[in-house]
């Protein structure tokens, strides 16, 4: 992994020990623990071993006698920037396998990768500069850089890592040395860690190291156990008890919780027993039974080889690589970064395909025609306050606006791209596959206009609806859907405004007419309720599935929440209904969350003509000053929404925050919490105030624990590759396979290798082995323990048509037993049997997703500004779910406008090529 720190001059001083303090270790001597390394380093004629006293002068800014360059601050303070240290940490594996087994190939290989990371940083280094009196950046690309290996963590665990410090000082091309603008190097951090492992997984691999590998491109030598590596990692052990205290285990905390762990953990470095600590490996290296002798510990259990040209493969890992990521990130969203793509692209690739591989084979598809690029994008690279991005050509056409001729504009531009005074902006890409759904959609709404004939005639429909209670919107909608010659139309309704009411009526309408109205909805939960209100309905996944759709001419499909549906499956809906003749309704709110997966297809078939109805009159809200509050969320205005939010609490702890909030929970009556919901940003807030309130009214520490299972969250593409699953997690297959896998059941997760292969054990402790890239349709759960106490609220997360039940569903607790819980609601009893895990969570608080179709008279909100769930759509939902009251809990009043201004983008295949095709009209 790889880690970056700024450092300021208030670092001088023990940074220049710290790192110097490697030259010491067991074995510095056999491979040198200090280097320099950089074009800017062979400039000062900087080579080899480090000298202390030249480090610490480059670290002030003296480059040569007399010759000091300034960093910042005029006043020298302590905040004057001196560099960056990067710092490349091994995997533990290869750790122990270089500093316990002694073998200094892998400590050379570690200093080359840490080396290619190196250079392509360099490749970023600008520096600014004044021509005419205008600042200008350009692209100096060179470096001084000093790197630092070091063979211990401060618990003396092996631990090979290098801090490569990289000066705050660079040379213009002028010759003049100044300070370093480091800001591509920082943003470029995840892409240097991924070249490091990139790098380092192909040397292991050429020295005869089998490699396991596991999620986000990280890997492990095959041949040592997880308990070898847990022995030598009692760093790790402290952070996870920290977190552990906390309720929290690596994959549930935030970087940041991690981060503070990992503080709070943090020994002092004193001094070391070299000697002492590499006795103290060998001898626990003897306790685990470790036979350096054996040949895997010798690199022997593969061939070694040379390096190959895998682009000369046919069917190579470049393009397998760069497939999976395409695949990975369009799952979630139609267009994607260059960035993105890369980053994705190494980590799955890693051990298999280097940097220039994976750009290469970014470039062939993209001229084979399957991946789609934007026109390339520019920006000023000057911190000059102008923040246009415009093509190579747009530029131009800028400055011959001011009068100059376009051969010396197209000169002034290609030079500034050049020098880097235009920096190109991250790429973005779409797919064939992507733009053609979109396209489709698109083109059977157009085709469907004019095509079927009124269910109803105008003047009878508006006669029928004149004595429903009805307001405007909720009329209008009702009249579109009995009296359209379109085959597809849409009912764009705020939140609170009657969707679901106006459709009873339409549909008592036109059923009249022997027309049958069938309801689709994406979620279990939302489905119930149309099934409550009358409405025949189903979801739209078990839709897709079904052999017999029923659906004919005299069909009228009703997509509920169609704001939330993705691009695959309304293209999958719409091509059906077309082929079948039916009609359908598309009835949700393009300001409410958008889809998980691709896609806003709502919005587009809105902005592409499609005839719709509009409801804008709020019911739900029964408070003057709410309901202005939502109105105003519901067209975008945000802040001026807030201030019409009457409690608004700034707590800046998070724990103190969110006691706050139970405690006021618990001040409610029993009635009143039962009116309450409680909104959360993040599933980690969601736990602590479920937690929390447990406490509060005495069901915690009272129940029995159960297994329950938390859904992992992951795309289709990582669920085809066996590193991207864990032992001891939880499978649940959606169909019968031949491999032995059946629907429903649920299997435990004991190998993960070797290949591409899952081995799992069922109820009864019989293995089966499969490949995942075989088996599509898994669910993929992370088993917990929790606590459930008669009392506690709980919720379902998973459906399940046998026992009538919906993900979303809650409930109250009525009875617990070892083999059995009760569950109550007003409409219904359930038992459920606890012999295998529960698909259950408790139900205090929610995510904004969950609560989407929820209605209370009460709704508490956890809203932390710098997290990415505190946006737009996410406010306005949470908001409008009360009836009576909205509360506000927030870490920053001050920053917590512009945080619920924030969009969450679903940008669309469409998008980019129009921009595109404006840009190439532009060039014309």
């Amino acid at each position: 992994m790889l880690s970056a720190k700024v450092m300021t001059r208030q670092d001088i001083g023990r940074a220049a020990s710290y790192y110097e303090d490697g030259a010491d270790d067991y074995y510095a001597k056999e491979v040198g623990a200090s280097e320099w390394q950089g074009e800017g380093a062979a400039i000062l004629g900087l080579a080899g071993p480090i000298d202390p006293a030249r480090f610490r002068q480059l670290l002030a800014g003296q480059v040569a006698p007399g010759i000091r360059v300034s960093r910042g601050s005029t006043r020298g303070d302590a905040k004057e920037r001196i560099g960056v240290d990067l710092t490349f940490s091994a995997p533990k594996s290869v750790s122990i396998q270089a500093l316990v087994a002694g073998d200094a190939r892998v400590l050379q290989a570690h200093d080359r990768a840490v080396a290619a990371a190196v250079t392509a940083a360099e490749e970023k280094a600008l520096v600014r500069r004044k021509v005419h009196g205008k600042a200008q950046v350009e692209k100096s690309g060179n470096l001084i850089v000093a790197k630092f290996r070091h063979e211990t963590s401060r618990e003396r665990d092996p631990q090979l890592h290098t801090h490569a410090v990289v000066m705050n000082l660079t040379r213009r091309s002028d010759g003049e040395w100044r300070a370093l603008k480091n800001d591509e190097i920082v943003k470029s951090v995840k892409h240097l860690g991924a070249i490091y492992r990139a790098e380092l997984a192909a040397e292991l691999q050429a020295l005869g190291y089998q490699l396991r590998h596991e999620r986000d491109g990280m890997f492990e030598l095959a041949h040592i156990s997880p308990a070898q590596l847990a022995a030598f990692s009692q760093r790790s052990h402290q952070i996870e008890e920290r977190l552990a205290a906390q309720g929290l285990n690596r994959a549930q905390a935030s970087p940041m919780q991690k981060q503070l762990a990992t503080m709070q953990t943090r020994a002092r470095k004193g001094v070391i027993d070299r000697d002492a600590v590499f006795k103290d490996w060998q001898s626990r290296a003897r306790e685990l039974g470790i036979d350096f002798q054996r040949r895997e510990w010798k690199g022997e259990s593969i061939e070694r080889r040379p390096p190959v040209n895998l682009l000369a493969l046919p069917g190579n890992a470049a393009e397998r690589a760069v497939r999976f990521a395409v695949n990975h990130l369009t799952e979630r969203q139609a267009v994607i970064t260059e960035r993105e793509l890369i980053d994705v692209a190494m980590k799955h690739g890693v051990g298999n395909v280097r940097m220039k591989q994976v750009d290469a084979e970014i470039r062939r598809q993209t001229k084979s025609g399957f991946l789609i690029r934007e026109t390339p994008l520019f920006r000023p690279a000057a911190d000059n306050g102008v923040a246009a991005v415009q093509t190579r050509s747009g530029w131009i056409a800028t400055l011959t606006k001011t009068g100059m001729v376009r051969e010396a504009a197209r000169a002034r531009v290609d030079s500034a791209i050049r020098e880097g005074r235009l920096l190109a902006v991250d790429g973005r890409f779409t797919t064939q596959t992507a733009l053609g759904r979109e396209k489709r959609i698109l083109q059977i709404e157009r085709d469907g206009r004019g095509r079927v004939l009124p269910i109803i005639g105008l003047d009878a429909a508006a006669e029928r609806l004149a004595t429903a209670r009805l307001n405007a919107g909720q009329r209008e909608a009702a009249l579109l859907l009995a009296t359209s010659q379109n085959r597809i139309i849409g009912v764009q309704g705020f939140a609170g405004t009657g969707k679901t009411h106006m459709l009873q009526t339409a549909r008592d309408m036109v059923e009249v007419e022997g027309y049958k109205v069938r309801a689709l909805a994406p979620y279990g939960s939302q489905v119930k309720a149309l099934r409550e209100s009358g409405v025949t309905a189903n979801t739209l996944a078990s839709f897709l599935r079904a052999k017999d759709k029923d659906l004919g001419a005299k069909t009228v499909l009703v997509i509920d929440e169609a704001g939330v549906v993705p691009t695959r499956l309304m293209e999958q809906t719409l091509k059906l209904a077309e082929k079948a003749g039916a009609r359908v309704v598309l009835v949700g709110d393009t300001g409410q969350t958008k889809a998980i997966e691709a896609g806003r297809p709502f919005d587009q078939l809105q902005n592409n003509g499609m005839e719709t109805a509009r409801m804008t009159e709020i019911q739900r809200q029964k408070d003057p000053l709410l309901k202005a509050a939502v109105e105003l969320a519901a067209h975008g205005k945000t802040s001026a929404s807030l201030e019409k939010i009457a409690f608004v609490s700034e707590i800046r702890n998070d724990g103190d925050r969110r006691a706050q909030l139970v405690r006021d929970y618990m001040e409610l009556s029993p009635a009143e919490r039962d009116g309450t919901l409680i909104v959360s940003g993040t599933n980690e807030a969601r736990r602590a105030i479920n937690q929390g309130i447990r406490e509060a009214i005495g069901t915690a520490g009272s129940g029995i624990e159960f297994d329950t299972l938390v859904r992992r969250d992951s795309t289709q593409a990582e669920r085809r590759f066996s590193k991207n699953y864990e032992i001891g997690d939880v499978i649940q297959p959606e169909q019968d396979y031949r491999s032995g896998l059946k629907r429903g059941e649920l299997y435990t997760i004991v190998d993960t290798g070797p290949g591409n292969r899952l081995t799992v054990t069922d109820k009864d402790g019989v293995k089966i082995a499969y490949s995942p890239a075989q088996h599509a349709r898994i669910s993929v759960y992370q088993p917990e323990r929790s606590e459930l106490a008669a009392g506690d609220v709980v919720r379902i997360t998973r459906n399940d048509a046998g026992l009538d039940l919906a993900n979303g569903d809650r409930f109250r607790v009525a009875a617990v037993e070892a083999r059995k819980i009760v569950l109550e609601s007003d409409r219904k009893r359930v038992e459920l049997s606890t012999v295998r895990p529960l698909h259950l969570d408790h139900a205090y608080a929610t995510t904004v997703h969950s609560a989407q179709g929820l209605t209370a008279d009460r709704v508490l909100i956890d809203a932390k500004t710098q997290s990415r769930t505190t946006a737009k759509d996410v406010y306005y939902v949470a908001i409008s779910r009360a009836r009576q009251e909205a509360r506000i809990y927030t870490n920053d009043i001050r920053s917590l406008p512009a945080a619920i201004a924030r969009e969450n983008p679903k940008h669309t295949a469409l998008d980019l090529t129009r921009e595109r095709r404006a840009l190439e009209r532009e060039r014309a």
